[in-house]
């Protein structure tokens, strides 16, 4: 039988160094990972490698399948695009939104649960996860034993956290077994791996979903910044180091939800701001600018707002939190 390496799931091989799966003869019968993963494990590089399974690749082969599926995403990464990928799935499924632990701690968390239920019509069942001091993995392990469910794909966007999830699956159920890799890179699982756990149950990692019109950051941080700023007519705010402008025609207030990682926020008047290329019109009070991959900006009042940003990879929507904080402050958790 080929073995297949636990970072990404390719078959491990000897003779061609360029493709995947490669490992140096005469360790092929006791890796577990190819060298490529070993090396972003244990030296953090950072190797390019595109999937070689696309969206409808992945979902025909899940949705024809009699298993049930996860369905994991960041919560800094939902929008229109990603949540139209989970509808396709045909099969009966849990979404997680993930990373729940760097919610805004002003956040009401069943009111976050009914804004996803009727914002973007989802019937299935959602639970959010964070780290084990917020919603861990246990109360997910105890839905999926409560409904009988022994064997399940897990699916989600590129670095939505499927593979720390599935490690920590393998610690909870104490599974004596290599962990999958983890790593913020896109592509970094390759291939479908089928995990068996020690209490019985069955994950299958994917490749995760890439979506091209995705902003760039793959930057990590502890932190999402919740950082909020007072607009006045033609004000500019630069962000991620001066690499996206937005420009506002009237005094608003502004939050923005983002993973910043350090990278600065500059506020000022420019007599002109750098290529100005999408016209967005926020028409209510509380809406979101989605910035796909990246965050939201949350504005509170009616106004137009250009940005260097192409239309393509933006998004508006009713705000996320705006409605739905909690004035008491209250977890629900």
């Amino acid at each position: 039988m080929n073995k297949i390496c636990f970072g990404c799931g390719a078959k491990l091989q000897s003779v061609d160094k360029e493709s995947k799966g490669y490992i140096p003869e005469g360790k092929i019968n006791t890796a577990s990972y190819c060298m490529r993963c070993f090396r972003m494990m244990h030296y953090g590089e950072q190797q390019e490698m595109t999937t070689p399974k696309d969206k409808k690749e992945i979902i025909n082969k899940v949705n024809k399948d009699h298993r049930f599926v996860i369905f994991l995403v960041d919560f800094l990464n939902i929008n229109d695009e990603v949540m139209t990928i989970f509808k396709s799935i045909t099969r009966p499924k849990l979404l997680i939104v993930n990373k729940c632990e760097l919610l805004p701690k002003d956040v009401n968390k069943l009111n976050f649960l009914k804004y996803l239920q009727d914002y973007y019509h989802i019937d299935s069942e959602i639970k959010l996860k964070g780290s084990n001091s917020f919603h861990g993995i246990k109360p997910v392990l105890h839905y999926l034993e409560e409904n009988n469910i022994m064997e399940m794909y897990v699916l989600g966007i590129s670095n939505s956290g499927k593979s720390t999830f599935i490690n920590d699956f393998i610690d909870v159920t104490k599974t004596d077994m290599a962990k999958i890799n983890v790593n913020k890179r896109a592509n970094t699982t390759l291939d479908f791996i089928r995990v068996k756990l020690a209490n019985g149950m069955t994950l299958i990692d994917s490749p995760g979903f890439i979506i091209d019109n995705f902003l760039d950051n793959t930057t990590s941080s502890k932190t999402i910044v919740s950082y909020t700023m007072q607009m006045k007519e033609c004000e500019t705010i630069a962000l991620f180091d001066n690499k996206y402008y937005f420009k506002f025609d009237a005094k608003t207030s502004v939050v923005l939800y983002a993973n910043q990682s350090g990278k600065k926020i500059v506020k000022k008047y420019y007599k002109a701001a750098p290529d100005l290329v999408t016209k967005i019109d926020i028409v209510k009070d509380n809406q979101d600018i989605v910035l796909k991959g990246i965050g939201f900006l949350t504005i509170k009042k009616p106004c137009t707002v250009t940005c260097n940003i192409p239309a393509s990879f933006l998004e508006v929507r009713d705000s996320m939190f705006g409605g739905y904080k909690d004035e008491q402050n209250s977890s629900n958790e």
